[in-house]
């Protein structure tokens, strides 16, 4: 009996696994102001405020998500699932893959911080935007897919990564990308150059 009991308690788990699941979709909307939801329709009020929302888009086939904002009217397809950004600031918004740095991890060499400085700065130009480089650069009102993986793990602009990361529940490596205004990006820039001015020989 105790055996019957535990087999028909795991029968609706069974069901929802065979009836739900797949890939997920979810989209990241960055925007300025106010960010009202219902189902795929965005409406965003205007404001001075940074704001950002994730959803999570229903259903395998192609979703037409509707957005209205002070930028106007616009309509974007989402056609297959992963992770998106979308993008209703007046401003251009730029991206990357960030590399999980470990307690090994050396820290980086005056060549390898120029480097570093050079990518950044092409980036905010999108001289070096690509999937194959996992750079992104988001024009407003336009939607830009990140990743195949809907669990990816994005940060919008004004957010930091944070120090700690949650491992993933599937045991995978965690998949994080960050993105940031172009002036973020300026002022990273600037600060990274300072790191560049070799001290002076000491006599």
């Amino acid at each position: 009996m105790t055996i019957k009991k535990t087999l028909l308690g795991l029968m609706p788990l069974a069901l929802l696994t065979a009836c739900g699941g797949g890939p997920e979709t979810k989209v990241l909307v960055i925007a300025k102001g106010t960010i009202e939801h219902n189902e795929n329709n965005i409406t965003v009020k205007d404001g001075s405020g940074y704001a950002q929302l994730e959803i999570t888009v229903k259903g395998k086939d192609k979703n037409t998500i509707t957005a209205d904002g002070p930028n106007g009217k616009v309509s974007v397809d989402v056609t297959a699932p992963g992770y998106y950004v979308l993008s209703l600031r007046a401003d251009t918004v730029v991206g990357a893959y960030q590399k999980l740095a470990t307690s090994s991890t050396p820290h980086m060499s005056q060549e390898e911080l120029k480097a570093k400085i050079d990518s950044l700065q092409q980036l905010t130009t999108g001289a070096n935007v690509s999937a194959a480089n996992h750079n992104y650069l988001v024009a407003p009102n336009q939607l830009v897919k990140v990743s195949d993986n809907g669990n990816a793990r994005v940060y919008g602009p004004f957010h930091k990564v944070p120090d700690n990361i949650e491992p993933s529940a599937d045991g995978k490596e965690v998949e994080i990308y960050k993105f940031s205004t172009n002036n973020e990006v300026r002022e990273l820039v600037g600060k990274l150059s300072k790191l560049t001015q070799a001290e002076a020989p000491k006599q």
